[in-house]
């Protein structure tokens, strides 16, 4: 049956006042609404903006329809809050997530997938179906025995850690279907073959923090809606490596532990849950150390120097290679020198090495980034893909 012409106005009428009224609502209290970017990449430009032009985005008649769109679902009114209701009835009702990065586990803890950087696969580390060729691990040990030799030929020393991924340490809250970790991964691969065919120094902390949680069962070491391990856990963490350093470390029982509580986590804000899932243990590590420090940013923090104010360190300097798993590590590392200076692999240059003339260098390396050890030489850098 047809609508009256007079219903079919009203009908057209609502429509029209759905779609304006949230728009104009949401103008008038924006300034009072939370749209903070929590995604980890660049919102949409609208077409032909200056924003547009600053990030070298070209639009033509065919691609404007699908730049307008892109725009729109980006900066849509309330956006945020219709994420977060959509992130926690996957999260809490359907146990799931809609990321292709985040694992929804037991307990409400998140796990990375990977599909972030260059061609991690956490999970095929997880399940040990992404070994390295015999082919791969040549060149791994060629690699950084050359970066050994150049060092050693400078007086400075030379060591390799391994963090492992939260995966593994945490894999009692991993879902049924992935299983128990393999028991023979890339990180174990990488460990054997270096220390069975090199005389590299290679620092694994696997055992060092499985030891401590089965004398601590309910201290986390690693954040349980992030991909990192916490303070605590890169306390832990250090010890080997500072004993390999050839310096003492402060046992834990003589330290300050403090637990801030509240945090802002990576894996949380991928599925829309940032400002929710912020209640896990945060905890600051303190009095490990006599020798006060400073730190400074620079490069738009990926840079990290350290410098120690009294001149009572033992350590001349330290330079440190690694990825975000070392940033926090650093300052454990760092009060055993005069100074420090800490570059992702990304960012490293050869030039930066020659400039600061270490007496150490260490490079750091968590599980899922292992594989870039392949694309990676004292003398070139880093030279494969990464996106930021």
């Amino acid at each position: 049956m047809e609508l009256k012409k007079p219903v079919q106005i009203l009908y057209l009428a609502l429509l029209a006042v759905m779609i304006v009224l949230p728009v104009a609502f949401f103008a008038v209290i924006r300034s009072h609404v939370d749209t903070e970017n929590y995604e980890q990449r660049t919102l949409s430009p609208l077409p032909y903006s200056q924003e547009a032009k600053a990030e070298g985005v070209v639009t033509t008649l065919e691609t404007f329809p699908s730049q307008f769109e892109a725009w729109f679902n980006d900066h849509l009114p309330f956006r945020n809050q219709l994420l977060t209701l959509h992130g926690l009835a996957e999260y809490k009702l359907l146990k799931t997530s809609s990321s292709q990065s985040v694992i929804v586990g037991k307990d409400g803890w998140l796990f990375y997938k990977g599909a972030q950087v260059a061609d991690e696969d956490p999970i095929g580390d997880y399940m040990g179906t992404d070994l390295f060729t015999d082919e791969e691990l040549q060149k791994i040990a060629s690699n950084f025995t050359a970066a050994r030799d150049e060092l050693a030929a400078r007086g400075s020393d030379f060591v390799i850690y391994i963090a492992p991924n939260k995966e593994r340490v945490y894999s009692e809250y991993m879902p049924d279907m992935y299983g128990k970790p393999a028991e023979y991964g890339r990180m174990q691969q990488v460990v054997d073959y270096l220390n069975e065919n090199t005389d590299l120094k290679v620092v694994c902390g696997y055992e060092d923090l499985m030891s401590f949680r089965e004398a601590n069962p309910d201290t986390d070491l690693y954040y349980k809606y992030d991909t990192h391990w916490n303070n605590l856990g890169a306390y832990i963490g250090s010890e080997r490596l500072v004993h390999t350093l050839g310096y003492d470390f402060t046992p834990l029982e003589c330290v300050e532990v403090e637990d801030r509580h509240t945090g802002s986590y990576d894996l949380a804000r991928l599925i829309h849950l940032g400002n929710v899932l912020n209640d896990c243990p945060n905890y600051v590590v303190s009095g490990y150390t006599p020798h006060p420090m400073e730190t400074v940013q620079e490069d738009g923090g990926k840079v990290f120097r350290f410098h120690t104010t009294d001149g009572s360190a033992p350590g001349g300097k330290l330079f440190v290679i690694g990825d975000s798993f070392s940033t926090m590590m650093s300052p454990y590392l760092a009060c055993h020198y005069q100074s420090g200076y800490m570059t992702f692999y990304y960012h490293y240059s050869h030039g930066q090495l020659l400039r600061e003339e270490p007496n150490a260098v260490v490079y750091e390396t968590v599980e899922r980034y292992i594989g870039n050890m392949l694309d990676f030489t004292l003398t070139d850098g880093y030279q494969g893909d990464v996106r930021e």
